[in-house]
């Protein structure tokens, strides 16, 4: 029979204003949903879909990077897992951390934010938000900085799926600017095509 896995949910526009809460003020001011109102609403939204961070090469959750390192985070529902998307480890200036600096507080923030931000990208979940503040926090006062637009395009083009490929390329032209559309379409059009050209995966 051919291998199936759960259809993607869809969950742009279901988080309701009242759960939006500003920190910070002047230029550093921010609009965000707690991390744990975030994770509540997949909880209700998208049951089965939890997030997990992908383990990096020595067995640890921090992927080395020049001047730095970041967390991998996906979903799993059952075997099934999404593509993982990547959050740097940074400080409350958004400067990355350096690997030998490093703490267990950074690690659990950079968490929840990663899950934030994946699940923005992989479901659309608070989308609206993250298109104009791309980082979700609840412990510090952050600029708003732009969305990490090379790391979208390579989620796009790692997609393991045709319908991973069409969730990825919705959230893409949603949160970002349209110069960057021309890229968001060829990239799913690559993405699409190397798709496409795969034998269908069956078990006997």
């Amino acid at each position: 029979m051919t291998i199936t896995h759960p259809l993607i949910p869809n969950l742009a526009g279901i988080a309701p204003a009242d759960m939006v809460e500003t920190i910070g003020t002047g230029k550093y001011a921010a609009s965000y949903i707690n991390w744990a109102r975030t994770v509540q609403l997949l909880r209700e939204h998208a049951p089965g879909w939890l997030p997990e961070l992908v383990p990096a090469a020595d067995g640890g959750v921090l992927h080395p990077a020049p001047n730095g390192s970041y967390l991998l985070v996906r979903f799993r529902h059952g075997d099934f897992t999404t593509p993982p998307v990547p959050q740097a480890v940074m400080d409350n200036r958004n400067q990355a951390i350096p690997l030998d600096k490093i703490n267990a507080r950074d690690i659990t923030d950079t968490h929840r934010r990663g899950v934030c931000m994946a699940a923005a990208f992989t479901f659309g979940l608070a989308y609206e938000l993250w298109a104009k503040l791309p980082m979700e926090s609840g412990y510090h006062d952050e600029p708003q900085r732009e969305p990490d637009v090379a790391a979208i395009l390579c989620s796009i083009s790692k997609s393991m799926s045709m319908d991973v490929l069409k969730t990825s390329y919705e959230a893409a032209m949603q949160m970002l600017a349209p110069e960057h559309h021309p890229a968001i379409k060829k990239a799913a059009s690559t993405r699409k095509a190397e798709l496409a050209s795969q034998p269908t995966e069956e078990t006997t």
